[in-house]
């Protein structure tokens, strides 16, 4: 009896642990939609965003109305899709050449986990890029995060479990290697790409560092280095509001356009993500 209660207590109190990870989790979201879509008077009285007294827009048709968030929304979508596919199309390629047994093999893969742990630091980044022509361009975004060494590596995970039979049976048929590892390795890799493709986006969307440093053409900034001028003031009558004083209502508007688009991949790929992260950590 006593340990049918110590159990029950137990269950309760992970479930308690659990719903306030959630609510801490969930609740600086919902913060930003109901501040965003209520007056700046009434976000001055709430002291927490539970549900707006009035539901109003006028924040986001004042965005909107702005147009000074369209051309970083424009670039941070181009280089999110742009960089996703080439990204994915370049980690397959290095994890499938990887998974096969051929000299060096080894030596590369110890290589590019070095990689993973060592950086070339800022400047260093500078200099390569201006000697390559691609600063203040959006490609400055894209080709240095080309490759990512952990991608690789739960990607090799997935074609080391990929039966050899299969690619056998594929080549006396007469298909080449490229064209088994397009028609036959990818579809049936399909869950790993999927997640593999959502966290290069989610990386793609959040980029900000290379916005800072090497870009200075305020028409190639991206969404995030933007929403950083917004949530600070500053820079603002460069990036064209002609505005001093952006209301913090008005700041959880921009914070909804930025978060609100990528937040709508999780749902529709959530199947796909569970099931690849499960493929990509059977092995090591």
């Amino acid at each position: 009896m006593k340990r049918k209660i110590s159990i029950s207590f137990f269950s309760i109190a992970i479930a308690i642990l659990f719903g306030l990870a959630c609510i801490l989790a969930i609740y600086p979201l919902w913060h930003v939609i109901v501040g965003s879509l209520i007056s700046y008077p009434e976000y001055m009285q709430k002291v927490l965003m539970l549900w707006p007294n009035r539901i109003t827009f006028e924040n986001y048709h004042y965005v909107l109305g702005q147009g000074t968030v369209l051309q970083p929304l424009v670039v941070t979508i181009f280089i999110t899709c742009v960089g996703t596919f080439v990204n994915v199309f370049m980690i397959t390629l290095a994890a499938y050449g990887l998974s096969k047994r051929f000299p060096g093999v080894k030596a590369i893969s110890i290589l590019m986990i070095v990689t993973m742990f060592l950086s070339a630091g800022l400047i260093p980044s500078y200099i390569l890029f201006r000697q390559l022509g691609i600063l203040n361009s959006v490609w400055v975004y894209i080709l240095p995060a080309m490759i990512n060494p952990f991608y690789v590596i739960i990607m090799r995970t997935s074609f080391l479990d990929f039966p050899s039979e299969l690619e056998e049976a594929v080549a006396i048929d007469g298909a080449g290697k490229f064209v088994t590892f397009l028609r036959v390795v990818l579809p049936l890799s399909k869950p790993t790409l999927v997640t593999i493709g959502l966290f290069t986006a989610v990386d793609y969307w959040n980029t900000f560092r290379e916005s800072v440093y090497f870009v200075t053409d305020s028409s190639k900034k991206t969404l995030q280095d933007f929403l950083y001028m917004v949530m600070n003031n500053t820079n603002m009558g460069a990036m064209g509001t002609g505005q001093a004083i952006v209301t913090e209502n008005v700041k959880l508007a921009y914070t909804a356009l930025a978060i609100i688009p990528i937040l709508m991949v999780y749902p529709v790929l959530q199947n796909h993500m569970a099931s690849g992260i499960m493929v990509g950590s059977v092995k090591g």
